[in-house]
């Protein structure tokens, strides 16, 4: 018996601030630590607190040379998500970084917004029954007050 895994890797990560009087990123990075082991790491720090209500919308971009495709979009209500867990996409999305991030709790937030080492062998496990082979990017553009204050655009390969 042959059995066929299929492997996610992180190629690139940008966080996009769109106003640094509201928001900064003290740090955004991939670091790939050996041949095997790769994390991705923030901190956005929020200079007007607290947080009360959150809007996030995401897309998930299937690229390949000479198109690209949009093959899930959607806009949660951070803080109602949080609370009930209730969008089938947000959660499988939420659920490839809850545990290494400090975001486990409702509205509002107080504090910077941390996501530590999050490995690319979690997401794998998280996603790899609901995601084909090929190029993508994950776009998430996070909203305060209805105004857009960041995006985080992740880039990976699945194979």
């Amino acid at each position: 018996m042959v059995v066929i895994t299929a492997d996610l890797e992180f190629n690139n990560v940008n966080c996009l601030t769109h106003d640094k009087k509201y928001l900064e990123f003290e740090y955004c990075y991939l670091k790939s630590v050996n041949r095997t082991y790769k994390y991705f790491s923030l901190k956005a720090v929020v200079h007007q607190l607290p947080v009360q209500n959150a809007m996030v919308a995401f897309k998930l971009i299937k690229r390949d040379t000479r198109n690209i495709f949009e093959k899930y979009k959607g806009f949660v209500n951070a803080c109602k998500f949080l609370k009930e867990g209730q969008n089938p996409i947000a959660r499988i999305i939420f659920n490839t970084f809850a545990a290494y991030a400090n975001v486990n709790h409702t509205c509002p937030f107080n504090h910077a917004l941390i996501l530590e080492k999050l490995p690319v062998q979690h997401v794998n496990n998280v996603v790899k029954n609901f995601i084909p082979e090929g190029r993508y990017l994950l776009n998430l553009t996070f909203y305060n007050d209805n105004i857009s204050r960041t995006d985080i655009l992740v880039y990976f390969t699945k194979a």
